[in-house]
């Protein structure tokens, strides 16, 4: 689904203006409530101008290092070296540019292509476009050829650009726009930037976030003193902070060693509070998007940051003590089932991190026949943008009556569950005290499943040893455990596709979608190269690229869900790294043409596997937070 269909489904107001394929007037006009009347926007423009031209020369100077080619190890050098010049012209306008105009930023930089199907979950995994595509044009043995199709590419790059320099003429930010640009992009540097998941295999994205950083400091040592005169004590502060977040990252640069439990809690926390008590201080409302992440939470890695209802329906009730409680009774209920044996906890086992620790669940029927798919934990459900491993339900309430209604799981289906409890009085009068409505018309299929929904989205346990040590009590973890943080963020390249904070596919810093990733996961560990036949996302949408794709899982509370793949093939956090550490399916000698994973051996050492398995068990929590009413 492109951008467009998805914020016209979302909220109308974000295609309502000219501009709004580029995300330009949409952001305008729904802000303009906020514009005070002084504010022009030329001191933000100027800023977007002088980086235009900057990335622009840099692009130029790429161009002609391509040229001049890679016909001798100078050569070669002379083009690293202009191609790193150019990515880091790029990151000092990049919040701005992913902002305003979100396509132009994916026209320039993504790893991703989004499908223009209604059907496909956004974005979906299918080719990458400028600088990443640019990386792989440019082997460390790199060929004229390779040069020569790398210059067409940064040429055509020039055009987005100038667009860029273009659109800025119709920008005219506020306040909250302002603030609300370096929020995002402080997030999207705390979470992809640190992870290099735009330049996996440069190196380079210590320095790189450190730019990004610089960009949005430039804006306000551009805009500060004429917005917000009399708050030169949070101006200050901010500065501050931003300059020691860069100076952090510039001077710990290297890609595989650099701490980031210490960059975030002790740079990037600080950094977020000044912002958002320059925020309050000016009383700036907080731009109201629609996203999970709380437009009014100071980072993603905070308390309470993101919003369980995000991704519910808008006929959704509230979230209700007496509706979620309500919900709670119903999945405890056999009589939902088609035999009236089986509830909903009979697979996701409260008891067990809500799920039942079998490869696949035994079918309800009885004839020895297997649920096809693994039991996910259903805890955090609630911060998935999708749900089930192919991403087949937009929804909670879609995902009930998909599980109600499989005559393996179930083996029943709303209707019928109504039926099984509709004579009830004490569901009579449950239903009438959650739904406030009369008991003898209360319980309904809808209803029932908001109920279930309900109870899902209560689900939320954020709080974990990791979760308070990345919020400052950074002793909570053992030296080992940290130095397992900084390989999943680097060496392993596991932050690139379990993004945190959530550490699921769902991408940040806007949240609005999940990753559907090809590994070549085997039907079996002991034939490696024999791929699991399940055609997973490819099923749903028919998508050649998404055949054997599935969703990107949540790894909080990893250690408790063994065991692990969509067929729970895997018994051991162990066995599942040494797999990805070996290419996937791929790298074991699999014909897979679509794998999203690289081939490549990331060559862990024991010691850094364990490292590894030892931070997953950080993200341990399975003690559910109070639901927040809604």
């Amino acid at each position: 689904m492109s951008f467009r269909r998805w914020a016209a489904r979302r909220s109308p107001w974000l295609v309502g203006a000219g501009l709004a394929v580029f995300g330009l007037g949409a952001l305008v006009a729904a802000d303009a409530r906020h514009t005070p009347a002084a504010a022009t926007g030329d001191d933000v423009r100027a800023v977007i101008i002088g980086d235009a031209d900057s990335l622009d020369a840099a692009l130029v100077a790429l161009s002609a290092a391509l040229a001049a080619g890679p016909d001798d190890v100078a050569g070669a050098r002379r083009i690293r070296a202009a191609l790193r010049l150019t990515r880091a012209r790029y990151k000092r306008v990049e919040g701005v540019v992913e902002f305003y105009a979100p396509a132009l930023a994916a026209a320039l930089n993504s790893r991703r292509q989004e499908v223009d199907d209604d059907d496909a979950p956004p974005p979906s995994t299918i080719s990458t476009s400028g600088f990443p595509a640019l990386e792989r044009m440019l082997p460390p043995a790199m060929s004229r050829a390779d040069a020569d199709s790398a210059r067409r590419l940064v040429d055509a790059m020039r055009a987005p650009v100038a667009r860029v320099r273009e659109l800025s003429a119709g920008v005219t930010p506020t306040d909250a726009q302002v603030i609300e640009i370096t929020r995002l992009e402080l997030a999207r540097v705390c979470t992809l930037g640190i992870a290099g998941f735009d330049a996996p295999k440069t190196g380079e994205a210590m320095r790189e976030s450190a730019e990004a950083i610089e960009g949005i400091r430039a804006i306000f040592a551009q805009v500060g003193s004429r917005r917000w005169p009399r708050l030169g004590a949070e101006r200050a502060a901010l500065d501050s902070t931003l300059a020691a977040a860069a100076r952090y990252l510039r001077v710990h640069s290297d890609f595989e060693s650099s701490d980031r439990l210490t960059f975030l809690a002790e740079y990037a926390a600080p950094t977020a509070r000044a912002l958002d008590e320059l925020r309050r201080a000016s009383q700036t409302t907080a731009l109201l998007m629609p996203r999970a992440w709380r437009a009014a939470a100071p980072s993603v890695y905070v308390a309470d940051a993101f919003d369980p209802r995000a991704y519910a329906p808008s006929s959704a009730p509230a979230s209700t003590d007496e509706l979620v409680a309500l919900g709670a009774r119903l999945f405890l209920d056999p009589r939902l089932s088609g035999t009236g044996m089986r509830s909903c906890a009979s697979c996701h086992d409260p008891k067990n991190a809500f799920m039942d620790g079998l490869p696949t669940a035994a079918s309800i029927d009885r004839r020895g026949t297997l649920v096809s798919r693994n039991t996910p934990t259903l805890i955090n459900a609630a911060l998935e943008p999708r749900q089930f491993a192919d991403e087949r339900a937009a929804t909670l309430e879609d995902q009930a009556l998909e599980v109600l209604r499989s005559p393996a799981e179930m083996g029943s289906s709303d209707v019928a569950a109504v039926a099984a409890i509709g004579a009830d009085a004490g569901y009579r009068r449950a239903f009438a005290l959650a739904f406030h409505t009369d008991a003898a018309a209360a319980i309904s299929p809808l209803r029932l499943r908001q109920a279930l929904a309900a109870y899902v989205r209560s689900l939320v346990a954020m709080n974990s040893r990791f979760d308070r040590a990345v919020r400052g009590d950074t002793a909570l973890l053992t030296p080992i455990e940290r130095r397992g943080f900084t390989l999943f963020m680097g060496k392993g390249g596991c932050g690139t596709c379990h993004f945190a904070p959530l550490f699921s596919g769902d991408t940040p810093p806007l949240y609005h979608a999940s990753d559907v990733e090809v590994i070549g996961t085997p039907a079996s560990p002991s034939r490696p190269s024999l791929p699991d036949p399940d055609s997973g996302r490819a099923r749903i949408d028919h998508l050649p690229a998404h055949l054997r794709a599935f969703k990107t899982p949540s790894l909080r509370n990893v250690v408790l869900t063994a065991p692990y793949m969509h067929r729970g093939n895997f018994a051991s956090l162990d066995a599942v790294i040494r797999f990805y550490d070996g290419g996937g399916g791929l790298g074991a000698g699999a014909r897979i043409t679509n794998q999203t994973l690289g081939a490549d051996s990331l060559h862990l050492t024991a010691e850094e596997r364990g490292a590894i398995v030892a931070f997953l068990g950080t993200l341990t929590d399975t003690v559910i937070a109070r639901p927040h009413r809604h």
